[in-house]
């Protein structure tokens, strides 16, 4: 399936309506405008302190801290971000995975290993966010187990994140270097042809346009001029 994303499935008009979901979800996730989004909400409930989807790890003890912080305001806050992230995950995953497709296919089917990134960041995604749900709807009991697991969890999909979105800007990059390479070598390769057609070209005075019947020259008009003779 996903050899066939890159040969021909993926479309850009399919990367276009990930990208609209995307950003509907981008937005109400992290903020526009005056809304703050429901990540903010989740922080500013919680005494200041980071949800756990935003850390780079979390251990059995963090996971308390946090949700005694967050008070049962900011823990039905964090429901409602949870509910968001259902969907989340997979409108991000999705906008990557057909982005970097479009990007792989001029190199062939055969690169499909470099679309495995975004699918471990948005299978591990969903895991963390289960261990998550897990922790709200079980407080005020903590198991160590689920936490430390979730904590780890979170780890493993920051770095297959960082790898998933470094990916198709580097692809990117790499296409607009080769765009540039191109035009340059078209503009070298016509810049001979226009040379030897101005080398071609010889600049001549225009002749003169044939007098009207009856209009004097200027020798019979101007007698004496130009005459070397004294």
């Amino acid at each position: 399936m996903l050899r066939s994303l890159i040969t021909g499935r993926a479309r850009s008009v399919h990367l276009l309506w990930a990208g609209l979901a995307y950003a509907a979800a981008a937005a109400a996730m992290f903020g526009v405008g005056p809304w703050p989004g429901l990540l903010a909400r989740v922080r500013e409930a919680c005494g200041g302190l980071d949800p756990f989807d935003v850390r780079g790890g979390w251990t059995a003890a963090e996971a308390r801290e946090m949700l005694q912080a967050c008070g049962p305001a900011g823990r039905a806050a964090y429901l409602q971000q949870q509910l968001l992230d259902l969907v989340y995950p997979l409108a991000v995953g999705a906008v990557l995975l057909l982005a970097t497709a479009l990007l792989l296919r001029r190199f062939g089917g055969r690169t499909w290993p470099l679309l495995l990134p975004v699918v471990v960041m948005t299978v591990l995604d969903y895991a963390e966010n289960t261990g998550i749900w897990f922790l709200l709807l079980t407080w005020p009991d903590v198991d160590p187990a689920v936490a430390t697991a979730a904590g780890a969890v979170t780890g493993a999909k920051r770095i297959a994140g960082f790898t998933a979105f470094t990916l198709p800007i580097a692809l990117a990059a790499l296409a607009v270097s080769g765009w540039v390479r191109q035009l340059k070598a078209a503009i070298e390769a016509g810049e001979p042809r226009s040379r030897h057609f101005l080398a071609g070209t010889r600049l001549s005075r225009p002749s003169p346009l044939p007098a009207a019947p009856g209009t004097p020259s200027a020798a019979e008009e101007f007698p004496g001029v130009g005459d070397d003779r004294g």
